[in-house]
């Protein structure tokens, strides 16, 4: 009959027992003088002889557990699941490229491919390009920019700054002026430069020698914290050296357009309204929540609360929370980018008397802002209001007609609505014209012998409404 392990721990409990019952009778015994002596000396040789048979079916026991054990972590090691599989021969790599030890055969039990010298033996470019890739790329939690903003890992990246293409079409067809002559000035591809960000995450004795599941983890989320605290500190920086100034929604370099309100939430509204419409269908507006909570604390009105509300339902466009947007940023994000060189150094090195080691990240990526026109900065100020409205050309059948506005302060570029009229005498009653809504007009035969007007209404980054003075009567075309 096979012995089996549960065999054997049956026999263990039998001869424990009989070991401690041996064991209480000498004790009571050994005090009495009525008892002989061979008695008790017989006794005690029964209890070492069981003791000894219980000490060689204990080894037995610790050995077949052991190996049941093993193959138990075996057996459950070959049913985890891919992920949980990767994280372990991950954590493995991690061990092994801190510690210095097997790291070739780290490599090998990835499946991935070096990312420098295959010999391993100069200390660069440790980690594996599959994992490098994941560690650049991947969402952070602790950067919501990445929520709205595309990141790619491509070396040399080109592109355009219009993600379409219209067929048959110039930049005079291309509905948001600005965009056009931003395109126009500054070219219609981009490029992409490689600027140094180094982080560091340093590693503890106790998470090292531990799980690799908590190594992975610790590795892995501490250098993508620290990646994400640098790129907002770029992407949002309000006094950027010259190196970097590209990089920010704030610098000067990018001059993006600044839309003013009297509050901070008229200021996002007006900002909204003045981008153009393929810009606004996909609009976020990038924001710190404690502004976002101050302003809704000035909307409460009486016992009504907006706390409880989506963000998109109480200023019309959907928020997300950046703690270093200390200007509210409204744009379409998909127009700015942040691209990592494929050329990414790893190092290690530690400090034995701390009990620490340091994975360490030398990294080159920028961060572009492709199309300024898909942005607004929404800033807390007076309004330029609109002062007066003037028709230009002379009031003739056939010759154009232009506008000409100023305003209370500034130079706004805000959104103009247009309506033209006309009238049988200079100070009689104006009736609007048909289709005549844009900055210029062309008078034709009806409008012989009538008087012109032009009611302009402006909103976004200035406000008010004029009407202008009554052109001369308009003359026949010659």
């Amino acid at each position: 009959m096979e012995t089996t392990l549960y065999k054997i721990k049956e026999d263990l409990a039998a001869l424990g027992a009989q070991i401690a019952q041996d064991a209480n009778w000498i004790a009571q015994k050994a005090g009495d003088p009525k008892v002989k002596m061979d008695e008790i000396q017989e006794k005690k040789a029964h209890r070492d002889e069981l003791q000894a048979r219980f000490d060689m079916l204990k080894e037995q026991h610790d050995a077949m557990e052991q190996e049941a054990k093993k193959s138990l972590e075996q057996k459950v090691r070959t049913e985890k699941s891919p992920e949980a599989r990767m994280v372990e021969k991950k954590g493995d790599f991690y061990y092994a490229a801190i510690t210095g030890r097997d790291l070739k055969k780290a490599y090998e039990g990835l499946g991935a491919i070096p990312a420098g010298d295959p010999d391993l033996g100069n200390g660069d470019a440790l980690l594996p390009k599959n994992l490098a890739t994941e560690l650049l790329t991947e969402p952070f939690e602790t950067n919501s920019l990445r929520q709205v903003e595309p990141v790619s890992n491509i070396t040399g990246l080109e592109e355009p700054k219009l993600d379409f293409v219209i067929e048959d079409a110039d930049l005079a067809d291309v509905t948001d002026k600005e965009t056009a002559k931003e395109i126009e000035v500054s070219g219609d591809t981009i490029a992409y430069g490689r600027y140094k960000t180094k982080v560091s995450v340093t590693i503890k004795d106790t998470v090292l020698h531990g799980t690799r599941t908590n190594l992975v983890s610790t590795v892995e989320n501490g250098l993508r914290s620290a990646l994400a605290i640098k790129e907002k500190m770029r992407a949002f920086d309000q006094s950027p050296d010259d190196e970097h100034a590209h990089m920010s929604f704030y610098s000067s370099k990018n001059a993006i357009k600044t839309v003013k309100g009297a509050t901070m939430l008229e200021a996002i509204i007006n900002a909204y309204g003045d981008l153009a419409d393929f810009y606004a269908q996909n609009a976020v507006c990038v924001m710190r929540r404690s502004d976002y909570t101050a302003m809704i604390a000035s909307l409460v009105n009486g016992s009504e609360s907006l706390f409880g509300r989506k963000p998109e339902e109480v200023i019309g466009v959907p928020v997300v929370f950046n703690d270093r947007a200390v200007i509210p940023i409204v744009g379409d994000f998909r127009y700015a980018k942040q691209n990592y060189d494929i050329g990414t150094i790893y190092e290690t090195d530690k400090d034995g008397k701390k009990g620490e080691y340091y994975f360490i990240v030398t990294a080159w990526g920028d961060h572009r802002i492709r199309l300024k026109s898909a942005f607004r900065l929404a800033v807390i100020g007076s309004v330029p209001t609109l002062e007066s409205v003037t028709i230009s050309g002379t009031a003739k059948v056939g010759q154009p007609l232009s506008v000409t506005a100023t305003y209370s302060s500034g130079n706004p570029t805000p959104n103009l609505a247009y309506q033209w009229k006309r009238a049988d005498t200079s100070g009689g009653s104006y009736t609007d014209i048909d289709g005549a809504v844009y900055g210029t007009y062309t008078p034709v035969a009806e409008d012989q012998g009538k008087f012109l007007k032009v009611n302009v209404t402006a909103t976004g980054s200035a406000t008010g409404t004029k009407l202008s003075t009554a052109t001369a009567a308009v003359a026949a075309a010659e």
